[in-house]
């Protein structure tokens, strides 16, 4: 081999050697999250585990909540930056709202000019007490800490004010 091949090759496996610790996949805005904690439990109106509920975990101080969505048994675990990654420490206050939206029939369902499909119009539907729906207003509250368990269940009542 002549000299400057084996530079060249010598040059090739040290960029090999050095690319991947200086491009690190890992971006600064994930370096520099806060630590978060998992964060779950269970929602219950009237008794009855309100599935199709979106549950949001609002800092009383500091800049980073969560929320979730309940499964069919009423189960939630929060999200921040990633799914199911949980909330910081912290108090927070807390927000429970289900809505349906139900079509709302017209007289009159012609079909759109264009010759595109008919989308009857939806109300909105509250299927919880509106007093739930805001954090400031709905009574319910959470501390979550380093150490844990972070297990929150609610009971909702739906006649609230």
């Amino acid at each position: 081999m002549t000299k400057w091949s084996v530079r060249g090759i010598v040059a090739v496996l040290l960029a090999g050697c050095l690319l991947p610790a200086g491009c690190s996949r890992e971006d600064k805005w994930v370096k520099n999250r806060p630590k978060v904690y998992a964060t779950s439990g269970v929602v219950r109106q009237d008794g009855r585990p309100l599935a199709d509920a979106i549950v949001t975990f609002q800092p009383k101080e500091g800049v980073y909540g969560g929320t979730a969505s309940t499964d069919a048994e009423g189960r939630y675990q929060l999200t921040t930056f990633k799914d199911f990654d949980g909330v910081t420490a912290g108090e927070f206050s807390v927000a429970i709202e289900k809505i349906d939206w139900i079509p709302v029939e017209t007289a009159a369902k012609t079909p759109p000019a264009d010759g595109g499909i008919y989308l009857p119009p939806l109300k909105k539907v509250p299927r919880t007490a509106a007093r739930y729906a805001d954090s400031g207003k709905s009574g319910l509250t959470a501390v979550v800490t380093a150490e844990g368990p972070n297990v929150f269940d609610y009971e909702l009542d739906s006649n609230a004010r």
